[in-house]
């Protein structure tokens, strides 16, 4: 990542010729370059048409694992830099032959809320491949959210619904591809989802019992409560992490002591989601343990975390209680 910003750094913010990034797409693929060269960072972006159809013939002729890189590479920068726009090389890869390319270029599209992604999304949750299939229904999973806020039109919304519903319903699906379906579907409100969740928690795979405490908290409803309290003093690694996230967008405020012994945890991961979820949930006592892990914090990363998560549950804080008036 430290290279990547170098070069970044490095170049100037004009737009390469396509005969440069041409060049350089060849060129890295042949010397199977460790580093995405900031010309094809650049140069990706905003393709015009013409520029789109000499970019996907070349695209066609490159190696998948090279193809991969390139768009791994394209969503780190995507993130950083937000005015870069690689939505048209997006959608050459999501017709691409390897289905790794495919699903990375799914993940690529994490910014975008257009009709014509959605449809790409609703057309991929088909895909041959079970992989494709559950990164198009984690996409799919933000246009339900849009669609409970009139964000998207209505008739599609429920199309994207139908879609995960079936695929979660159909016990051949590789539990992966059921489980992201739920998740997906937990950002609805769709009656049978309560119901859904509650099956996969108790009755499904590991797997699913994970994606169901990640739904629990897309719901945005406090009865998955006592769940959550329970997980998050479960071994479970995993389903403390998705617990610990669930709790934080539930706003729950009885798991602010539990997530604070989980902010000292030696697994970063966990780590690093109890101090996003105390900042969530927020709150007095939230502030105050923020600021306690901030005076003690001895990694640069592990400081930045905890004054993002200050920000956020000050500015909560601030929003919600009148001067004087603090929750115990």
């Amino acid at each position: 990542m430290k290279a990547f910003n170098q070069e970044i750094a490095a170049l100037e913010k004009q737009k390469p010729s396509l005969d440069e990034v041409v060049e350089a797409l060849h060129s890295g693929a042949a010397n199977r370059q460790s580093v995405v060269s900031s010309a094809i960072i650049y140069g990706l972006s905003d393709l015009s048409p013409a520029e789109h159809a000499a970019i996907a013939d070349n695209w066609s002729r490159l190696p998948a694992g090279f193809k991969t890189q390139v768009l791994r590479a394209l969503n780190d920068a995507s993130e950083a830099l937000f005015e870069l726009n690689f939505r048209e090389i997006a959608e050459i890869a999501l017709a691409d032959s390897s289905s790794l390319v495919r699903a990375a270029g799914i993940d690529l599209l994490w910014f975008d809320e257009s009709p014509e992604t959605m449809q790409h999304f609703m057309r991929l949750a088909s895909d041959q491949d079970a992989d494709v299939r559950a990164s198009a229904l984690t996409g799919l999973g933000r246009f339900l959210l849009l669609g409970e806020y009139g964000g998207i039109a209505a008739d599609m919304a429920e199309a994207a619904q139908q879609i995960a519903l079936r695929l979660h319903s159909d016990s051949q699906q590789p539990v992966t591809v059921r489980r992201r379906a739920l998740e997906a579907l937990a950002n609805s409100s769709h009656p049978n989802v309560p119901g859904l969740i509650r099956a996969a928690y108790e009755h499904g795979s590991q797997e699913l019992k994970i994606g169901a405490v990640f739904a629990m908290g897309r719901t945005c409803n406090s009865v998955w409560g006592d769940v959550l309290l329970e997980e998050l003093a479960s071994g479970d690694d995993a389903c403390v992490y998705e617990a610990i996230a669930a709790c934080g967008q539930l706003q729950l405020k009885q798991a602010v002591p539990r997530i604070r012994e989980l902010a000292q945890s030696d697994d970063g991961e966990i780590q690093l989601a109890a101090i996003a979820a105390l900042g969530e949930i927020g709150g007095r006592r939230a502030l105050d343990m923020l600021s306690e892990l901030a005076e003690s914090a001895v990694d640069d990363s592990l400081a930045d975390a905890i004054d993002e998560a200050l920000d956020v549950a000050a500015f909560s804080f601030g929003m919600s209680a009148p001067v004087g008036v603090y929750d115990s």
